[in-house]
């Protein structure tokens, strides 16, 4: 025992040494989340504090216009890595790598906590160098207002062809001032709510288990899905701009109440609700539900696709990464996780993580996971970042019915395999 206290205190000699100075760190992020009345960065900083009381925390907020990794690239083109990089999966990917992050292995102290599975995809060579942080996963959102306006009822495990009824009653009704759905080609931003229509026509990015080297996205069927997107615009579900609108004309198209059937996060339609009663678009939020995306014709199931941000660790070989990683631990802790299930409607993947009675919108995904399962874009790949930028420039000529259906999803799936 004696030996053992000796050891520890030896430790801890160590560690308070090699803060003489106080600490400052940078965290580059994607934006904080208010909780109650305070914050997420209140919380963990507060927590951080209690164990290092001078440490000095500079929040800088990434640059999310393009959606790439613009912000980050030029950090470490300046030398000025951030010690703690927090970001979708989207983007985070790319520096998950063992030539980057600090493996976080040693000094995450709860990460027994993690349920089962939650941090394989963030290992490589056998060690932790990323954390996951809470998700959530998309589902297609209903406007029930539009549905009671044109009749229809959707079915809760609807076809394409129930979708493009629907669409056609949409058009009809509204004499082309609202849409079945929304689309946009303009940027990669929000890809994601354009990639799920892929497992409805049950198209696979990867092969399962393959690794991510080569694509199949055309071998699966991919052409099927360019194909339906053609379709919808020339008979006029979609906006005839969709191939010149970004991710935000999208949002705003929703928000206001002009897209029938779309792919949506839970978490996201308070703040796009309050955007649109601010700007008088509308008076109040419509009615919604949350339904599987439509399958096509001998399609059992559709996944769903999901995100999470994730926190890495700049590896700088210095006494910063003791205070990062020990923030990282709060940020992704118990008690943060459990109040965003509670009040942003994330899903936790923590099993301490106590939370009352979730949304029962975020009920509605859950059990559409449940049901159907998660698509894999590759999203854990480092590769992905670099990969997003392939396929709007692609589908910008889809749109346009520039090109054909199979010319454009075999040259996406060249493109996917082409990055190595």
């Amino acid at each position: 025992m004696k030996k053992f206290l000796m050891f520890m205190l030896m430790i801890a000699c160590t560690i308070f040494s090699s803060f003489a100075e106080p600490v400052s760190i940078t965290v580059l992020h994607t934006g904080d989340t208010v909780l109650g009345d305070t914050t997420l960065f209140t919380i963990a900083e507060t927590m951080l504090k209690k164990d290092f009381p001078d440490v000095k925390i500079t929040w800088a907020k990434i640059d999310l216009s393009d959606g790439s990794t613009l912000t980050m690239d030029a950090m470490l083109a300046a030398g000025t890595a951030p010690n703690l990089y927090i970001d979708s999966m989207v983007r985070a990917s790319k520096y998950i790598i063992p030539e980057y992050a600090l493996p976080l292995d040693k000094y995450i102290r709860d990460l027994s906590k993690y349920n089962p599975g939650a941090l394989d995809a963030y290992k490589k060579g056998g060690k932790i160098l990323a954390m996951p942080g809470p998700g959530a996963a998309q589902a297609m959102l209903v406007n029930l207002d539009m549905m009671k306006d044109i009749g229809y009822t959707v079915p809760k495990d609807w076809t394409i062809n129930d979708f493009l009824t629907m669409a056609e009653k949409v058009k009809k009704f509204y004499g082309g001032k609202k849409y079945a759905t929304g689309m946009f080609a303009a940027n990669q931003s929000g890809d994601y709510l354009i990639n799920a229509w892929f497992a409805s026509f049950g198209v696979s990015f990867y092969k399962p288990g393959a690794g991510y080297d080569k694509s199949v996205i055309a071998d699966t069927g991919g052409a099927q899905v360019y194909s339906f997107f053609q379709q919808l615009m020339k008979a006029g579900y979609i906006p005839a701009s969709s191939a010149t609108l970004t991710d935000d004309d999208y949002a705003v198209l929703w928000q206001s109440g002009n897209l029938a059937a779309t792919a949506f996060f839970q978490d996201w339609t308070g703040p796009y609700f309050k955007s649109a009663i601010t700007q008088k678009q509308i008076e109040k939020p419509f009615n919604y539900t949350f339904v599987p995306f439509p399958r096509a014709s001998g399609v059992k199931k559709v996944p769903t696709y999901y995100t999470n941000g994730a926190m890495v660790v700049y590896n700088s070989g210095t006494a910063k990464d003791i205070v990062t990683a020990r923030l990282v631990e709060y940020i992704n802790s118990a008690r943060i996780q459990g109040e965003l299930a509670k009040l942003v409607s994330v899903i936790p993947n923590r099993s301490d993580a106590i939370y009352g009675p979730s949304n029962p919108h975020t009920q509605e995904i859950m059990a559409i996971v449940a049901a159907n399962g998660l698509q894999d874009v590759g999203i854990t790949d480092p590769r992905f970042t670099e990969r997003r930028s392939l396929q709007f420039p692609i589908l910008q000529q889809v749109l346009n019915l520039k090109i054909t259906p199979e010319e454009a999803i075999n040259l996406y799936q060249k493109k996917l395999s082409a990055v190595k």
